[in-house]
């Protein structure tokens, strides 16, 4: 038959060692960072924006993920409109070589003619290509098409497709293995625990 105290301390490697299974199954993947870049937007008939790329990441499977924001001036022959917009780039990296799509693009133009002033609203899609200059930043251009969705002026038809094209550039922040991140998380916590357990074996359960 044990004793008392052997089996608290059963006990107690027990509930740890549930802690650190529970730890390893939340516990989220890290980033070194939140990657940062910029964008150039051409649309064809109309002018040239900028705008940023933010939370460019590789992930540890190499797939790459940003996310566009556009809040600029659209300057055009009719004089100067505010335009803002977002989009998801989407892709994957193979060796050196940056390729994916841009989804879920949705803006707007605020447009004043004379005395009436409203917004056209588009969303839009493309794709995406470029290379790594470095194991963290890269550079390339796209292509796409917006398409007005909302818009009370006859000059600007709704359903009317409109090309854009342009360049960007990005730094990349590189998300932490998941594995690794937990594997070395719960390696440290047992060692840890171990040595300690270890130096108060003899006094398990006294203040139970």
């Amino acid at each position: 038959m044990s004793h008392p105290g052997e089996q608290c301390y059963t006990m107690k490697i027990l509930a740890l060692t549930v802690l650190l299974t529970i730890l390893l199954f939340v516990s989220p993947a890290a980033a070194t960072g939140s990657g940062t870049g910029s964008v150039i937007v051409q649309i064809q008939g109309y002018g040239t924006v900028q705008g940023q790329l933010q939370n460019a990441v590789i992930q540890s499977n190499n797939n790459v993920t940003m996310s566009m924001v556009v809040n600029d001036q659209l300057q055009t022959s009719q004089g100067s409109f505010p335009i803002q917009a977002t989009g998801d780039w989407n892709g994957d990296l193979n060796n050196s070589t940056l390729s994916g799509t841009i989804n879920n693009v949705q803006g707007k133009i605020h447009v004043c003619v004379i005395f009436s002033c409203n917004d056209v609203d588009f969303s839009g899609h493309g794709t995406w290509t470029g290379q790594l200059q470095t194991t963290s930043s890269g550079s390339g251009n796209y292509t796409g098409t917006i398409t007005i969705t909302n818009s009370p002026y006859p000059q600007i038809p709704i359903g009317q497709r409109v090309p854009i094209f342009g360049s960007w550039t990005s730094n990349f922040a590189s998300a932490v293995p998941e594995f690794n991140y937990h594997t070395s998380l719960l390696l440290l916590a047992t060692l840890m625990i171990a040595i300690i357990l270890t130096h108060r074996r003899r006094r398990a359960c006294k203040l139970k």
